[in-house]
């Protein structure tokens, strides 16, 4: 006889094998999601180190970079060579305008040939 935690029933073949089975099936997704899950602690765990490490060469790089721009001379701009840069600039400009006068001309052009 069954104590009072015990109990037995009877099932079915057919029903045994398919719980059975289910039972199964669950255990060994169980599994399989625990080896990803673990997979996924190791990853982040080596993202986490890489970052680190990508973060220590940068700084290192942008601190080169520091002493390089600051070992570096200061070149001296002559006056003259400001003027120069302006005044190609304003001839960029009028260059502009040139091509925009063009555009109009073409289609003032286009529209008399239309009318």
């Amino acid at each position: 006889m069954a104590t009072t935690e015990e109990l037995y029933i009877s099932l079915d073949i057919e029903n045994y094998k398919i719980n059975k089975s289910n039972i199964l099936i669950c255990q060994a997704s169980l599994l399989e999601t625990l080896k990803r899950l673990h997979k996924l602690k190791v990853l982040s765990r080596q993202k986490r180190d890489l970052k680190i490490k990508l973060y220590k060469l940068i700084t290192s790089t942008l601190s080169e970079i520091d002493s390089i721009q600051k070992n570096m001379p200061t070149p001296a701009v002559p006056k003259n060579v400001h003027k120069t840069i302006e005044t190609k600039s304003k001839g960029s400009f009028s260059m502009r305008d040139d091509i925009e006068d063009e555009l109009k001309l073409i289609q003032e052009k286009l529209r008399e040939l239309n009318s």
